[in-house]
């Protein structure tokens, strides 16, 4: 697959570094979006290209200065479009018109399982659905990625969340399904290299499903300490600070999203466990390693 361009758009980002990482392993030649000229990106065999991905214009620069026919984007609500819905889906809109103007052969969109399903108040999930249907309107060749709760959560200062040596939090407690930033990659890898088979195709991205405590358990074989698991923040206060992501986590409670582990393992048959992913991960919050 050497030769295979694929530019990655926020390949800095919780998503971007590990598709990177993925596409890189699976043989493309990978190029990543970075605001920064200091990024560490080269150090995964990643080209840099500084670029706002936001930015229709700099979109534009990067897909001609590339060559890459192939277009991974994933959009930001909390981040980039500062919890805006009508900033994400322009930034969503802008992506799909940069392909559609490169004449992009293959753009994969990163949404999420169940998309359409989520009430209105989750509204960093409702704007992929209007990025869904634009890309499909678009006349792009396209493909969808649509994962669940990500394991990466579970370690994430950004979010008050971090990882610490004897505890795993979250925002529920309760049975949810999760997946790996990397097996988003990995599935993107496969996407790309069938190309045919996908196009115009759905896939959601679900590795493994569990409860608060066998997270736990997870982390307490890898790390080889006993760990309890908690609440990140009482359910009322998640409810009272948190709407957008206490009516997502709702859904996630109910029983959804509808796929199943087992249906993504057809496409990535080793994809991670909690346990895997926790060895995968290798740290705690503080640089400390997990385990010995």
């Amino acid at each position: 697959m050497s030769g295979e361009k694929v530019l990655v758009l926020n390949a800095t980002g919780k998503v971007g570094r590990n598709t990177c990482r993925a596409l890189k392993e699976a043989g493309f030649e990978v190029f990543g979006t970075t605001r920064s000229t200091n990024s560490d990106l080269a150090k995964l065999g990643v080209k840099p290209v500084v670029c706002d991905y936001t930015d229709r214009s700099s979109l534009d620069r990067a897909l001609n200065e590339t060559g890459a026919k192939r277009l991974f984007s994933i959009t930001d609500y909390f981040g980039a479009a500062k919890s805006n819905a009508a900033t994400e889906i322009a930034h969503g809109k802008n992506a799909v018109d940069a392909a559609k103007a490169a004449k992009i052969e293959h753009m994969i969109f990163v949404s999420v399982s169940d998309a359409e399903l989520f009430n209105e108040h989750v509204r960093h999930i409702r704007t992929k659905v209007i990025i869904e249907d634009y890309l499909r309107n678009s006349g792009v060749p396209f493909s969808i990625l649509r994962p669940t709760a990500f394991f990466e959560n579970l370690d994430d200062a950004k979010s008050w969340n971090p990882l610490k040596k004897g505890a795993v939090k979250f925002l529920t407690t309760k049975k949810c399904k999760y997946c790996a930033t990397y097996d988003i990659g990995r599935a993107a890898a496969v996407i790309f290299k069938n190309q045919e088979a996908w196009l115009g195709r759905p896939l959601d991205v679900i590795g493994w499903e569990g409860d608060l405590s066998q997270v736990a358990q997870a982390l307490q074989k890898v790390g080889g300490v006993p760990v309890k698991h908690s609440l990140a923040m009482p359910i009322f206060f998640r409810r009272l600070f948190l709407k957008d992501l206490h009516n997502m986590f709702l859904y996630f409670e109910a029983g959804g999203p509808k796929g199943t582990p087992e249906e993504f393992k057809r496409v990535v048959p080793d994809a991670l466990s909690a346990e895997d992913w926790f060895r995968f991960h290798g740290h705690y919050a503080n640089g400390d390693k997990i385990g010995s």
